[in-house]
Parts: structure tokens; C-alpha cells; sequence
């Protein structure tokens, strides 16, 4: 891992961000912006852009703009954000635990193989120096948390192939 201070888009990428930066990332790279988003569920745009601003300490986004950037975006960010607050809770979505047939069942298996792989990587790569800094230990956590949750989505599945079997 680079040693270097990592940009706002580079943390996006490789942290759990706190919500407020997840939601601010997720509007700014969603298809048209927050102006689409606030197009879509009727808000302001100049007011939801202020809200969701890093630099407007005095504005901060509600309830019902979480509901909207979420739902128009399907951000995975948000939820891992949501996630960490309330403890490092884990998340799954349904339409990723669908295995209909073994072969699916195998590819899903393949890519957890991968992701553990990578993990690993990333775990001897931080270690190397004897040194795990913060933004490291932020990477490595999220790592960890998206390979719990395909290990969820992985037992999801299996379970619904080996329904579709004896049901």
C-alpha cells in the first residue's frame, strides 16, 4: 500500500467512510450529480448540494435526503457507512445470493477465493514494514468487512440452490 496521504477519492475507494463523505461521493458520482438525484425525488438542488458539501459545516443532510441519494444511487458506500456505525454491522443484498444452478454456486465460490486472495495481499503488503498505519488498518477493515459479506451472500445461495433441489 502506498504510504502516501490518500486523496478524497482515493479513501472513497479503499475506506469505510463516514456517512456524510458517503453520501457526498455517491451523489457526485451518480449520473448527472445531486442535481439528477434532487430532479428525481423532487428536493432542491442547490440546498441538497450545500447539505452534502464537506466544507458547509452549518448544513447537513436529513433523513429524507439519505432516503433519496440511496435510493437513486444503491451506493454500497452508504450502507457500509451505516454499517460501521452501529457496530460493524454487515450487510447482503438479495439479488447477490442468487445461485440458480451449481455452475453459479461455483463462480460465487471463485470469487470469494479472490477476494481472500487480495485480502491477503493487502494484509502481507501492510505488514511488511512492521508498520500498519490508520489509513492501512481503514483498508484492511473494509476488506474484511466485503469478504464477510460475500461468505453471507455465498451461504444465502447455497442454500437456496439446495432448496430449489429438494423443494
Amino acid at each position: 500500500m502506498s504510504r502516501g496521504w490518500p486523496t478524497s477519492v482515493d479513501r472513497a475507494q479503499r475506506e469505510v467512510l463516514p456517512l456524510n463523505l458517503a453520501l457526498y461521493h455517491a451523489a457526485r458520482e451518480y449520473p448527472g450529480g445531486v442535481k439528477a438525484i434532487a430532479a428525481v425525488y423532487g428536493l432542491n438542488a442547490t440546498t441538497l448540494q450545500h447539505k452534502l458539501s464537506p466544507t458547509q459545516p452549518t448544513h447537513s443532510p436529513n433523513i429524507t435526503d439519505l432516503e433519496a441519494i440511496l435510493g437513486a444511487t444503491q451506493d454500497e458506500r452508504i450502507l457500509d457507512a451505516i454499517g460501521e456505525m452501529v457496530g460493524a454491522a454487515l450487510w447482503v443484498r438479495p439479488d447477490a445470493c442468487e445461485a440458480r444452478d451449481d455452475a453459479s454456486l461455483i463462480r460465487m465460490i471463485a470469487s470469494l477465493q479472490k477476494e481472500l486472495a487480495e485480502m491477503l495481499d493487502s494484509v502481507a503488503e501492510s505488514t511488511a514494514d512492521g508498520i500498519v498505519d490508520a489509513h492501512e488498518r481503514a483498508e484492511l477493515r473494509k476488506r474484511a468487512r466485503h469478504l464477510m459479506q460475500a461468505v453471507l451472500a455465498l451461504e444465502l445461495a447455497a442454500g437456496e440452490v439446495g432448496e430449489a433441489r429438494h423443494g
